[in-house]
């Protein structure tokens, strides 16, 4: 009898071992380029998630994962005014298991991050980056493609993802796009950048533009309507002139090639 008792104590202790290392897994996979490897966060950026009290609440974590976080919150004293974006690929299984092996964390005040060497984002570079004037090292699209910077680029940009004028402002500064930038949390940009990932001089560069561009003056939503004016202009030329050079291109008709043998 003890030793029946004995087998699904030692099941689930084996299952508990498993389910905490699929969290670090998973935490690290989705976590840690902006919460840190040792869950420490960026100061002032990013909030700690060793040592934070929130932690003890794995519903709340698990909703947080999934669903995202926007400030303004406090932990430890310190306030965040970033904003975390939803996960929704991680499946209700692995927010769980990423929220166990945080709580597991929550006991010890992690210490803040060592001063690391870290790259300096180059805005000028980080603007030639997002419009596609300088490729990226591993063959992703630029920024362009998807999303808008209001007054960067002749008419804008795509619209598929979301407008990137006050990112900074939304997404924790520059250390937070940093690190979302080398560890996509959306789905649609990590499957654009899958096998493709940004360098950390890259994702550096785009940060420190981003940033630079959300501490300028707001420009008006009308801003490319004489862009798009001119551009209707020169493609109106454009056609005209392909309808001109079709129009001498044709073969010409009887009594045109009757008038011009006339005029000889």
């Amino acid at each position: 009898m003890k030793g029946k008792r004995f087998f699904p104590l030692a099941l689930l202790l084996a299952l508990a071992l498993a389910l905490a290392q699929d969290g670090k897994t998973l935490y690290g996979q989705y976590c840690a380029a902006c919460h840190g490897a040792e869950a420490q966060g960026i100061p002032g950026a990013i909030p700690p998630l060793a040592g934070n009290p929130r932690v003890q609440d794995e519903a709340y974590v698990v909703k947080v994962v999934r669903e995202g976080l926007s400030g303004p919150l406090e932990v430890n004293g310190v306030s965040y005014s970033g904003v975390m974006p939803p996960m929704p690929q991680v499946s209700e299984a692995e927010a769980q298991a990423i929220a166990q092996y945080l709580k597991g964390l929550s006991g010890t005040q992690a210490e803040a991050p060592a001063p690391a060497p870290q790259v300096q984002g180059d805005p000028a570079l980080g603007r030639a980056l997002y419009l596609g004037q300088k490729p990226l090292q591993n063959g992703g699209a630029p920024c362009q493609a998807c999303h808008t910077v209001a007054g960067v680029g002749f008419l804008g940009g795509g619209s598929m993802g979301k407008d990137l004028t006050d990112a900074a402002k939304r997404l924790g500064g520059e250390a937070g796009l940093t690190g979302l930038l080398q560890n996509p949390a959306f789905p649609v940009m990590r499957e654009a950048y899958k096998g493709k990932p940004l360098t950390e001089a890259e994702a550096a560069a785009l940060a420190a533009f981003l940033v630079q561009v959300s501490n300028e003056v707001p420009r008006p939503a009308s801003l490319y309507l004489g862009r798009f004016l001119v551009a209707g202009l020169v493609l109106l030329g454009l056609l005209l002139l392909y309808q001109a050079i079709l129009w001498r291109l044709r073969p010409r008709s009887l009594a045109e090639r009757i008038q011009s043998q006339l005029r000889r």
